[in-house]
């Protein structure tokens, strides 16, 4: 937990949600989402983690939930092997996600109502840390909104407004 960030009025206060895929069978443990981009997704969040994961039930399963602070300029941004990338960050107060070109629809879709009130742009294509194509949605964050993509039967990606 980084008790600085949390101090921090100016970061954006956000809860990240991501499927649970951690499977323990006795003393063995696999985490699908941990093969799938190489990381442990806490390990990755810890810099800008102002509480402890934790798990609730969702729509679709259990997810993890991460509380974040994420200061201007900052953010995490994972390769997805065979998709692109994945990440956010905090470009003066709004948060800016980043998606693979794949997924855009998804997301247009999820920000439909922000993207005609003028409260998202997106998509932006440009080249990722990794040197594919990426695309971004920038969004000014109201309380307790959430907006999340569901991932079938592996739960849901998102984020909730603190």
């Amino acid at each position: 937990m980084n008790a600085a960030l949390r101090a921090d009025p100016t970061a954006l206060r956000v809860n990240l949600t991501a499927p649970t895929t951690s499977v323990r069978i006795g003393p063995f443990a696999f985490d699908g989402l941990k093969a799938l981009v190489g990381m442990d997704l806490g390990e990755a969040l810890a810099p800008l983690m102002i509480g402890s994961r934790f798990q609730r039930p969702g729509a679709a399963g259990v997810v993890d939930v991460y509380p974040l602070a994420i200061p201007d300029g900052e953010g995490l941004t994972i390769p997805i092997k065979l998709i692109g990338e994945i990440g956010f960050y905090n470009l003066q107060g709004a948060l800016v996600l980043v998606v693979p070109p794949a997924a855009v629809d998804v997301v247009k879709a999820q920000l439909a109502s922000e993207l005609a009130a003028g409260e998202a742009l997106g998509p932006r294509f440009r080249t990722g840390a990794s040197g594919g194509t990426v695309a971004e949605f920038a969004v000014r964050l109201r309380a307790g909104m959430r907006k999340a993509v569901p991932l079938g039967r592996f739960g849901e990606i998102g984020v909730e407004a603190g």
